[in-house]
């Protein structure tokens, strides 16, 4: 076997066309863009349980009922304003006993979608009178959110072809077609996302200077690789 001929078909494979259009006459690189849109919130995701302790289970649940019935009775009046609505079951848990002993809790956790910032003050203000002793957490939303995605998607999209056409010009470039799109932290349009260190932070992007943060707001990220020649010869 011809052990000589071995580095010598390398080195011409090394050197075929494509490799020397490639290392020559231009290549690809990569860049992040990054699109905002701030939106009036419409729509708001309340979540919050009914709980009740007590020393025995069963007295527990005997509490718990009455109180569950009066929060379901408020829901059910304000039905026509709910676009979404998600009921727990009853669920038994045990506390480590403190200077009172060991105790149960019933617990009904309810997520409820309302349209409008005027119906929500008020279903707060009801199921606080019928025992809800605290609201988990409320989420801005809007129902227009699919369309804001995308919006936000084209933005990112035209902040990477400025960037693009930015390097390509400083660095003496022509720039040729985009060849791979690729969306980072895409996630469902019902739960958009919120711009963090995690997501920004690794493209050393200083969101909160330019844009700080607000409650109704949807994000896009995306990382586009482009292709460029230096001789004015694309590169395929």
């Amino acid at each position: 076997m011809n052990y000589l001929g071995l580095p010598l078909l390398a080195a011409m494979l090394w050197l075929s066309p494509p490799a020397r259009a490639q290392g020559v006459d231009g290549g690809r690189f990569h860049v992040a863009g990054f699109g905002r849109v701030a939106y009036q919130p419409n729509l708001f995701e309340l979540s919050f349980a009914v709980v009740s302790d007590a020393a025995d289970a069963s007295v527990a649940l005997r509490q718990h009922q009455p109180v569950v019935a009066a929060v379901r009775q408020v829901v059910q009046a304000h039905r026509g304003e709910l676009s979404e609505l998600s009921v727990d079951a009853p669920r038994l848990t045990t506390r480590s006993g403190d200077e009172s002993g060991a105790g149960y809790r019933y617990s009904t956790r309810f997520v409820l979608r309302v349209r409008g910032d005027d119906a929500l003050a008020l279903l707060q203000q009801q199921l606080s009178q019928a025992g809800v002793a605290e609201f988990e957490s409320l989420r801005p939303l809007s129902d227009r959110l699919p369309e804001y995605a995308d919006k936000a998607r084209r933005l990112a999209l035209q902040d990477a072809k400025r960037k693009a056409a930015l390097i390509a010009a400083e660095l003496g470039w022509t720039l040729d077609a985009a060849t791979a799109v690729k969306f980072e932290d895409d996630r469902p349009w019902w739960t958009p996302q919120t711009p963090t260190a995690r997501q920004y932070g690794a493209r050393a992007y200083n969101y909160a200077a330019e844009a700080p943060a607000q409650t109704g707001e949807v994000t896009a990220q995306v990382d586009v690789e482009y292709r460029y020649s230096r001789s004015g010869v694309p590169v395929r």
